[in-house]
């Protein structure tokens, strides 16, 4: 065969699992595929386990215990080798994949019978199906789900076999305890093509294995948070580690405070400060203050020093009082500049706000005293050569920074604003309320869940 031929070859097995889980999928009833369609074979992993293993002439060798598969760089991993008892030998033995004939639920016969009697050693990057994959957890990532694999489908397409799709229905686990006639045709399967799976590294920990989770970071930072929920700390912590800062930290704000609190704590430190960098400080305050204090230390320690010094800053704050609610993340200019000015600064802003309600306007720079508040229809409509003084809204309604709580979500909800600037006895601008932390204080929990994004 030609190194074209062959390519062509590689390329149309690479294909192959996407159209035979679609098929196997139609087929009525969830009945076993049994064997041949076209010129694939397919199969699920509990028909093939504990099956004779033959030698070329047809004698019994042993039992298969187990299926290899080398995950990472594909999206339906190949078989790479088989697990086998052998009689008389008290451990089980690694049988490469070259040496298999043929394999199917009545019997695996190879090609060889020269076999390596050294027991089983694991390699980095090998996945048991049987001890790793069954009876673990997954996401389905096109269900945006987390599920448990009972079973797993392969398919054979010429000497390639494939791990096609799990198994998470209830016939899947069926087909494991009972007798096959019982189960096949009376039960439905439900498989999740494998190419729409995250499988997790600590569900391995004895082996190195390195998986992205890419599939899981093209998902919205609240359905990643309500995938988190559903997995366990191991589990959980493993996405959060993988997903980019801006992310993990857009997810964790997402999640309940008891679990979020958990997860960072059971991440490295330097992992951890990385998302508390990206996190608004007000939320990043919020979760440090429910860490033991030497813990929340360790962690500021760890962070960036300007992010660092704002969150510290709010941990000085009551959590019932403005300061304890407000962010430091706000945009605040001068009143002497002119609006053409003031676009060019936002333009220029390596790190803008998420949301910014309004732009706040202070008499000198950095830690001047609020004077005025310019909104977005300000900015649009109004001159580039008019100076914010001129243009800006004087006076506007402030909270201090002892405020009650309470007393700043009323103020919020009587005026109708977006968020407070919060200032102290001088007036210097420190911070702001948004509207998603008022209502975090008036409303009961169950119905700020409810709320979109910009409300929470």
């Amino acid at each position: 065969m030609s190194a074209r031929d062959e390519n062509q070859a590689n390329d149309q097995q690479s294909r192959l699992p996407d159209r035979l889980t679609r098929r196997r999928e139609e087929t009525p009833g969830g009945a076993s595929p049994r064997f041949i369609e076209g010129s694939a074979i397919l199969f699920y992993l509990s028909e093939v386990l504990k099956t004779r293993v033959l030698s070329p002439s047809g004698e019994r060798l042993g039992s298969l215990k187990d299926l290899v598969v080398q995950v990472g760089g594909e999206s339906f991993p190949k078989v790479k080798a088989l697990i086998v008892t052998v009689g008389g030998i008290p451990l089980p033995v690694y049988v490469p994949w070259e040496a298999v004939e043929t394999i199917r639920p009545d019997a695996v016969r190879l090609s060889t019978t020269r076999l390596d009697l050294r027991p089983f050693e694991r390699r980095d990057g090998e996945v048991r199906l049987a001890k790793d994959i069954l009876d673990k957890q997954i996401v389905d990532v096109a269900g945006r789900r987390v599920v448990r694999v009972n079973d797993t489908q392969l398919a054979q397409y010429g000497r390639t076999l494939r791990l096609v799709a799990a198994d998470v229905s209830a016939a899947g686990f069926l087909g494991r305890v009972l007798p096959r006639w019982l189960v096949e045709g009376r039960f439905q399967r439900q498989l999740i093509s494998w190419s729409q799976v995250e499988f997790f590294a600590s569900e391995v920990p004895q082996v190195k294995l390195s998986i992205p989770h890419d599939k899981i970071a093209r998902l919205h930072p609240a359905d990643i948070a309500e995938l988190v929920q559903e997995l366990a700390y191991p589990q959980a912590s493993e996405v959060l580690a993988s997903l980019g800062g801006d992310l993990a930290a857009d997810t964790v704000e997402e999640l309940e405070p008891t679990l979020s609190t958990a997860i960072i704590s059971s991440l490295p430190p330097a992992e951890a400060a990385d998302i508390l960098d990206e996190m608004d400080p007000d939320d990043a305050a919020d979760l440090l203050a429910e860490l033991p204090a030497h813990q929340a230390e360790g962690l500021l320690k760890e962070m960036e020093a300007d992010e660092a010094a704002q969150v510290q800053r709010l941990l000085t704050y009551s959590e019932d009082s403005a300061g304890g609610m407000m962010t430091t993340d706000f945009i605040a200019v001068p009143d002497g500049l002119t609006i053409h000015q003031v676009l060019v600064r936002l333009r220029q802003m390596s790190d803008l706000p998420e949301e910014i309600f309004y732009i706040y306007v202070v008499d000198t720079e950095p830690s001047g005293r609020l004077v005025g508040v310019l909104t977005i229809r300000h900015l649009v409509s109004s001159s580039p050569d008019a100076l914010v003084a001129d243009v800006m809204l004087r006076d506007p309604i402030r909270a201090r920074v002892n405020d009650p709580a309470d007393e700043v979500a009323r103020t919020i909800a009587h005026y109708n604003l977006l968020a407070l600037p919060v200032v102290d006895e001088e007036d210097r601008l420190l911070g702001v309320v948004t509207v998603d932390d008022a209502i975090d204080v008036i409303l009961p929990e169950e119905w700020q869940r409810r709320l979109p994004k910009l409300f929470r």
